[in-house]
């Protein structure tokens, strides 16, 4: 068995708050948004997988293992990225059970459109976690479309997958002058037992041309951004300049 890309980071401290975890990207991705910081990992080396895009590198799942194995004295988690992920579901799957034999927690960093995928995983007891990243307002279906590149059902598909029982969810957004509907987005996490993240879009990484004329947001207006969303239990804000932050809110004490 192999892995379309199978690009690893041995030990992150910012894929998992908290922990220390190796990372793993995965090439192909359902997406094409206008946005997207990964778009190096949207191809794929073969048409059996989804999307079909031609492009991309291939590695035997030994090879990976081994890597894991390597890391396994420095970590605690092991995180599935991309791209997405869940388009190579039988890797994935082999993977995240290798990594549970092993003692370590796994991890996906997901656009949740297969929540059927997701649900899968958790019924094997091989997920403890999602990170769920979430575009735009799920009640808007026509923005979602536009900004995932057409998908019309992305916005339903991903609700399904942040009712999604049995696992942690952690919501992100990516936030970018033209593209910050984090009011609208919190709306639907309100009295979920979730975090939600904003992070710091990198304008220069986007492979829409306009996107990259724009200035990131600075702290401060991600700061302000999570400010204004005080009804929910865990905000967080993540930048370069400071990495990921709990945000105070006078409303919630335990914050």
């Amino acid at each position: 068995m192999k892995v379309f890309s199978g690009i690893m980071i041995p030990i992150s401290t910012i894929d998992w708050y908290g922990r220390s975890a190796s990372v793993i990207f995965f090439n192909g991705c359902n997406f094409k948004c206008l946005y997207c910081s990964n778009n190096n990992f949207i191809k794929v080396a073969n048409q059996r997988i989804e999307p079909l895009y031609r492009g991309g590198h291939v590695m035997e799942l030994e090879e990976l293992k081994k890597q894991i194995l390597d890391a396994k004295n420095f970590i605690s988690a092991v995180v599935f990225s991309g791209g997405e992920p869940t388009t190579q579901y039988d890797t994935l799957e082999h993977l995240a059970r290798f990594a549970k034999e092993e003692g370590l927690l796994v991890g996906v960093e997901t656009n949740g459109y297969y929540p059927e995928r997701l649900s899968g995983l958790i019924q094997l007891k091989l997920l403890d976690k999602i990170f769920l990243d979430i575009k735009a307002p799920l009640d808007d279906a026509q923005r979602y479309s536009m900004i995932t590149g057409g998908k019309e059902d992305a916005a339903e598909r991903v609700l399904v997958s942040l009712n999604l029982r049995g696992v942690d969810i952690e919501v992100r957004t990516t936030v970018f002058r033209s593209f910050s509907d984090v009011s609208d987005i919190a709306k639907s996490l309100a009295g979920r037992d979730c975090t939600y993240v904003i992070q710091q879009g990198i304008p220069e990484n986007a492979p829409d041309n306009e996107i990259r004329k724009e200035k990131a947001l600075t702290r401060e207006e991600l700061l302000a951004l999570a400010q204004s969303v005080s009804f929910l239990k865990d905000v967080r804000i993540r930048t370069k300049e400071k990495g990921e932050e709990r945000v105070f809110n006078p409303l919630n004490p335990r914050i």
